[in-house]
């Protein structure tokens, strides 16, 4: 029979005790020697005990369950058979004692194996546990039979003696078996004690290890309530620090307000000083003329002088007053002109938003496909380098895969452009596509000005090779990203929130003035790097048929086209953009990018005149405000390179 703890699983958990009888003669009631188990051993230790009963449950191996079928017992001790029969039978058989002799050994041997272990045998064929109970009474039958001659002996006598020799059989078996049934009770409730037992160890460490995780679980809580605390913080922080920039940034303006107005009430008060010192003059007149009489003709002729000399002075002023006044409605003007191209462009990008880019983020099927060449076109436009064959190649590779998505290849006499039957697909990558360029424009051109030229030939490359939409695609993200490619810096709504109103123009929540000022300059770089691209140099690359003026006018959009340079600069210049902080590195930019191609175009002359009036008004008078006095000093160095004559062509206007 196996003997096995509940809760392993381990093959030497399990033993096996043989108890077997060699013979009709002879009993071998011990188990294997050499149990392979713990439990065996335990089972073999209780065995080997000569104490009457089992003293603790420490005798019971831990893990013992309801199917322990071998008891290990112990005959009680009993008086021999021979004294519960009368005497007188035994002076019957003196003459037999050699005989009975036989018997009382053979009877002996009976009684030690009725107070044995009663041993199961495990069914091979079955795996069932059956009792050898039938191995004592075996053993209660010899082979020997006993024929008791007894001389003078009648045979009623000799039944006598028969009966009473299976009468002491039977007391003897129901003795052992009696005593092998409490053995195995007694067992059996000191393997529930130990079962008890070690559920309640097992319900302690259980309890123990529940405990170690709620102190875990707690210890985490209190580090995540930490880092959240510390967050909060720096959050507060920055938030406070923003805050504080925009209070300095509002007093600044209310002062310089305060300013403006105490100047207008000064002169406001000076004019009527004035004019009551005119009323004055004129009654001083009035009482001269009535004072002296030949003096009359002098002073009305000096009055009339005086009257003269103030009507001219008041048409001045007049004039003076109406010029100015053209002068800021003009100004107003032109701010409501840069205003409302602000705004096509905004519902342009709200358009593209919402019938292009929303239903092919909602299509994740769609999305998955594009996915390989939205990475290859971040990766071109990453590797890219100012040579012929760099730019040529990459341009080549974009628009192939730009054509997968269209019925037939585009060309300058059949441009694709951006309307409600452009494919989505299509639009959608020439998104992706203006969207790395503006990061390329944010981090790598904002390091290196040359590294706009490469980006610019692209760009200019595709829009030749017939993808005109790209342009109308690729201006809606600068403005969305930078208004001031326009220029344009949009005033805040009333009910417009801080977070939305910074997005409109184009500033990070958290971004530093210094570094949006930096991330516009490198996007309003590649916009004037397009702008100076001449397309004479890319033609050639082209395997199409050079574009007529007329396909040139329907695939480049007129903001990308060079007049755009000149038309930024003017409205750059003029109020109230000069005293924004990001002019003056926006100038300098224009003039490092643009001004070559400028100077050739609208001659140097005409350009010697901008530069002096940037130099004089802007600079000197203070108007050009700028971020630091370091963006001043570059942008006056600049001036008079070009003023003398020396300024260099850029590296990477000519490619290699």
């Amino acid at each position: 029979m196996k003997f096995a703890l509940e809760d392993s699983s381990d093959s030497e958990s399990v033993s096996s005790l043989d108890y077997s009888i060699s013979s009709d003669e002879e009993i071998t009631n011990s188990p294997l020697r050499n149990p392979r188990s713990s439990l065996g051993r335990d089972i073999l230790q209780a065995y080997d005990t000569s104490s009457d009963e089992l003293d603790s449950e420490d005798e019971v191996n831990i893990g013992l369950d309801d199917e322990w079928d071998v008891v290990k017992t112990k005959a009680r001790e009993q008086p021999s058979w021979r004294e519960k029969k009368d005497k007188s039978y035994v002076s019957l058989f003196l003459p037999y004692c050699l005989e009975i002799s036989e018997l009382e050994k053979h009877n002996d041997k009976l009684i030690r194996a009725t107070s044995a272990i009663q041993v199961t045998k495990r069914d091979k064929g079955k795996g069932k546990v059956k009792p050898l109970s039938s191995l004592s009474y075996k053993l209660l039958t010899p082979k020997k039979q006993m024929n008791l001659r007894v001389e003078g002996a009648t045979g009623e006598r000799e039944d006598q003696y028969d009966l009473w020799l299976k009468t002491a059989d039977q007391e003897a078996w129901r003795d052992g078996q009696q005593q092998a049934s409490e053995r195995r009770g007694e067992i059996r409730n000191i393997a529930s004690n130990a079962r008890a037992r070690l559920k309640t160890q097992e319900d302690d460490r259980l309890a123990k290890e529940a405990e170690e995780l709620r102190k875990m679980l707690e210890g985490m809580s209190v580090r995540q309530g930490q880092e959240e605390e510390e967050i909060e913080r720096q959050f507060k922080e920055r938030e406070k620090k923003l805050w504080d920039d925009i209070d300095a940034a509002i007093k600044e303006v209310e002062r310089r307000e305060a300013e403006l107005a105490a100047a207008t009430v000064a002169a406001a008060r000076r004019q009527k000083e004035q004019e009551a010192a005119r009323v004055a003059e004129a009654e001083k007149l009035a009482l001269a003329q009535k004072a002296e009489a030949e003096r009359r003709a002098r002073e009305e002729a000096e009055k009339q002088r005086q009257d003269q000399l103030a009507k001219e002075e008041e048409e001045k002023r007049q004039l003076a007053q109406r010029q100015e006044e053209e002068s800021k409605a003009k100004v107003a003007e032109e701010k409501d002109k840069t205003g409302s191209d602000w705004n096509k462009w905004v519902e342009r990008q709200r358009w593209m938003k919402t019938n292009i880019i929303e239903p092919l983020k909602a299509d994740r099927a769609a999305r998955t496909a594009l996915r390989p060449g939205m990475r290859l076109m971040t990766r071109g436009l990453g590797q890219v380098v100012n040579s012929r064959e760099s730019i040529v190649r990459v341009s080549n590779d974009l628009h192939a895969i730009l054509v997968q998505q269209l019925p037939s290849p585009p060309s300058p006499s059949s441009a694709v452009v951006l309307d409600e039957n452009i494919p989505k697909t299509y639009a959608y990558l020439l998104s992706h596509l203006a969207k790395a360029l503006i990061k390329q424009a944010e981090s790598e051109v904002n390091a290196k000005a040359d590294a706009a030229f490469p980006l610019a030939r692209i760009v200019m490359g595709l829009l030749l090779r017939g993808h005109g939409a790209l342009g109308e695609i690729l201006f809606t993200r600068f403005v969305k990203k930078c208004p001031w490619v326009i220029p344009f810096y949009p005033n805040r709504p009333v009910n417009q929130s801080r977070e939305e109103y910074e997005k409109s123009t184009g500033r990070g929540s958290d971004e530093s003035l210094a570094e949006y000022i930096s991330r516009m300059a490198g996007i309003c770089t590649l916009y004037f790097a397009i702008l100076q691209t001449p397309l004479s140099s890319i033609i050639p690359t082209i395997s199409a048929a050079p574009p007529t003026p007329s396909q040139l006018e329907n695939l480049i959009i007129p903001a990308l086209r060079f007049p755009s340079a000149w038309t930024w600069l003017a409205l750059a210049l003029k109020d109230p953009l000069p005293i924004l902080p990001p002019i003056a590195h926006l100038v300098s930019s224009w003039i490092e990018i643009t001004a070559h191609e400028a100077v050739r175009v609208y001659g140097r002359g005409q350009m010697g005149k901008v530069w002096e009036v940037i130099e004089r008004e802007g600079l000197s008078e203070g108007k050009i405000k700028g971020d630091s006095e370091a963006a001043r000093q570059r942008l006056r160095l600049m001036l008079e390179s070009w003023r003398r004559g020396e300024v260099q062509l850029p590296s990477g206007r000519i490619w290699d």
